[in-house]
């Protein structure tokens, strides 16, 4: 099997030296395998000896977790998540499961946005607001992107099931087998490439006057949310690890000997399950597998059997399993989404056009 050309690895090479030196991020990695062998491990600027913020591309690595439970028969997706959790029937959501968190379908998208972050560390206080939290829709009935509340409700159920909270499940489980270098949360602001707020527009704000960007960087860039666990939002390592990660789902759930999920579990998680035209939360068209994004209308989502998911304006990992690759792409930028839809599927073009 062959891994990329010489010609196609330096254009991939030369893609992400461009982004750097076009101003879009003052720190990039970028991580690419095929075949399960590593073809690219590059850190450019402010990226070189850092971890990086993988914002909402943590979230497979939550998913894969909950499916690995339910391979161990310790977890049903569809019965009703009150069931392990009695306090979480609060609010409507009774009938909440499992399946309708990784679908984003179970109703309760929005975490308080009085939430003090001082107290992001505290996991038994986080887990008693999501309990709390009203549903705004019938579970199941429609989907809307849960940013955050997606991550602390099966990170509970994790909890609940296994006696573990998610970090050490993460870390005992996933991170040590494939030799990752991540951690959810636990780091300090010196070890991480701090996110950067590069434009103030977004989809909900066009005109960029609420200064969005800017409030999530500055949550991010606080002390207690990089110690804390946030398992839809705060993972914590380098492009190579995530890359692996996805090198692991590309080859079936399996990687240099160590196996995490049956062929057949990562094939049902990966397929289309969910599709809106217009998500609640975003109101934009999306479409989720098990934990995972899949057919969407731009690269790198834009081809059949593509998995994987995107982080808060300036990250993206995916595998593509047609042509054996396994990506991820880190910055430090968090821009508008033009710039990060160029900044995407340049990269992902540049990776496609390099395999022999």
């Amino acid at each position: 099997m062959s891994g990329l050309t010489p010609e196609g690895r330096q254009r991939v090479e030369d893609v992400a030296r461009e982004h750097l030196g076009r101003g879009w991020h003052s720190a990039s990695q970028l991580a690419i395998y095929r075949h399960g062998k590593s073809e690219v491990d590059l850190r450019l600027g402010g990226g070189v000896g850092k971890r990086m913020l993988w914002f909402s591309a943590t979230k497979p690595i939550t998913a894969v977790a909950v499916h690995m439970l339910v391979e161990r028969g310790q977890l049903d997706l569809d019965a009703p998540i009150a069931e392990v959790w009695p306090e979480f029937e609060q609010g409507g959501k009774q009938a909440v499961t499992t399946r309708h968190v990784l679908t984003h379908q179970g109703g309760f998208p929005v975490f308080p946005l009085d939430f003090d972050m001082r107290r992001a560390a505290d996991w038994t206080h986080i887990a008693e607001v999501t309990a709390s939290l009203p549903a705004m829709w019938e579970p199941g009935t429609a989907v809307g992107y849960h940013p955050v509340t997606y991550g602390f409700a099966l990170g509970e159920v994790i909890r609940r099931i296994d006696g573990r909270e998610p970090r050490d499940f993460f870390r005992n489980e996933i991170f040590e087998p494939l030799r990752m270098e991540a951690s959810l949360g636990t780091a300090t602001p010196e070890e991480v490439a701090l996110p950067e707020a590069m434009s103030e527009v977004t989809f909900q704000d066009p005109e960029g006057s609420e200064a969005r960007t800017t409030n999530i960087v500055e949550r991010f860039r606080m002390p207690e949310t990089l110690a804390s666990q946030m398992p839809a939002a705060n993972g914590i390592g380098t492009a190579d690890a995530l890359a692996r990660f996805y090198a692991m789902l590309e080859r079936g759930g399996e990687l240099d000997g160590v196996r995490l999920l049956q062929p057949e579990t990562v094939a049902e998680a990966t397929r289309q399950h969910v599709h809106t035209d217009a998500d609640l939360t975003s109101g934009l068209p999306s479409s989720f597998g098990l934990g995972f994004i899949v057919d969407g209308l731009f690269a790198p989502f834009d081809k059949p059997g593509v998995f994987g998911h995107s982080g808060q304006q300036c990250a993206i990992s995916y595998a593509e399993p047609d042509l054996g690759l396994a990506v991820a792409y880190l910055t430090n930028g968090l821009h508008d989404p033009f710039v990060v839809q160029v900044r995407t599927e340049e990269m992902a073009w540049a990776i496609r056009e390099a395999c022999a």
